[in-house]
Parts: C-alpha cells; structure tokens; sequence
C-alpha cells in the first residue's frame, strides 16, 4: 500500500508505512492510500489540486504526450504512400484513381499541422 498525505507546504507526500509518514512529514493519517500497482500506473505521480490530491496525468497532459506518437504515424502513413505522387508524376496514373488516397494525405497534413508539428 502507498499512503499520500498533504504535508504543510501543500506538497504530496508518500509513503509505504504510516509511521515513517508520520516521523517525517508530520502526518497523522494519509489523505488517501492507493495499492502499489496503482501507484505505479499513475507514474507515481500525485499532486494537490483544490485541496485534493490527485493521482495521475489528466486527459489533456496524456493527450499531449500523444501528440508526437500520433505525429510519427501520420507522417510515416505518407511516406508510405508517396509513391502515389511518383506514378501520378510519371503518368502511370491519375490523380481521378488515386483521389481517396489524395483526399487522406491532405486529411494526414492537416492534422500534423493542427498537431503542431
């Protein structure tokens, strides 16, 4: 088990044994205890928000974590389809037959760029 308290700073404090937390940080009884596999799937990230303590990434911190992951498959589905360009260059084929494909390029680069990469 994992004990979280607020020590007077405002600060997270955790600990695997109330009474270290208690010799330490000064806490009596922790805020909150979590299993340790719950405190590993959050990173052992825990902070105090509005008086709370919060365990974890929010949604909009995981989402920008995925940004460069999603950046990196959505550049390298258009280098997997580059070859579209050369044949439609070359003549071996039209833009009309290769249209879908043209239209989900354009749909990858606008998302790369509302991405901010």
């Amino acid at each position: 088990m994992v004990y979280l308290g607020i020590r007077k700073d405002g600060t997270v404090a955790n600990h695997t044994d109330k009474q270290a937390m208690k010799e330490i940080d000064g806490i009596e009884k922790p805020s909150i205890t979590v299993t340790d596999a719950e405190f590993e799937a959050a990173g052992g990230l825990a902070r105090v928000i509005e008086g709370k303590i919060i365990l974890g990434k929010n949604d909009d911190e995981k989402a920008e974590e995925e940004k460069p992951l999603r950046v990196m498959d959505l550049r390298r589905r258009l280098a997997e389809t580059d070859y579209l360009a050369v044949k439609i260059a070359e003549g071996s084929a039209t833009k009309e037959e290769y249209a879908d494909q043209i239209a989900q390029r354009q749909a990858w680069r606008e998302e790369i760029r509302r991405l901010g990469a």
